[in-house]
């Protein structure tokens, strides 16, 4: 297929295009409409970058694991040292007692797929 542009080339040839229908505007339509051409191009281009910024967000939180996921939590604070190995299964069976508890009563629970180990 095509080569693939950088947003930075996209955006540098977005403003050299811009320049040209600002001389053209400039030349032979006056300057309001200059002006105007010239608020519509930087109009886009602003939403150009928020729309290319959103994008790149909605991925990475895609991407990243839930951090509102508590066995997730869980186990980053233990991976940063801030619960020792007893406090973390202490914590983690709490969990999934928890989560058996809602099983039974029929409330809906996010998956933690969380299994006891006997």
């Amino acid at each position: 297929m095509g080569r693939e542009y950088s947003l930075t080339e996209i955006f540098a040839i977005k403003f050299v295009l811009a320049d040209v229908v600002i001389i053209m505007a400039l030349l032979f339509a006056g300057p309001l409409y200059a002006v105007a051409i010239t608020a519509l191009l930087l109009a886009s281009v602003f939403l150009a970058w928020y729309l290319t910024q959103r994008v790149g967000t909605r991925s990475d939180r895609d991407d990243a694991p839930d951090a509102s996921d508590p066995v997730t939590r869980l186990q980053n604070r233990y991976a940063a040292g801030e619960l020792s190995e007893s406090e973390f299964e202490a914590k983690l069976e709490r969990l999934i007692d928890a989560n058996e508890r809602a099983e039974r009563a029929g409330v809906e629970t996010e998956e933690l797929s969380l299994e006891r180990s006997n």
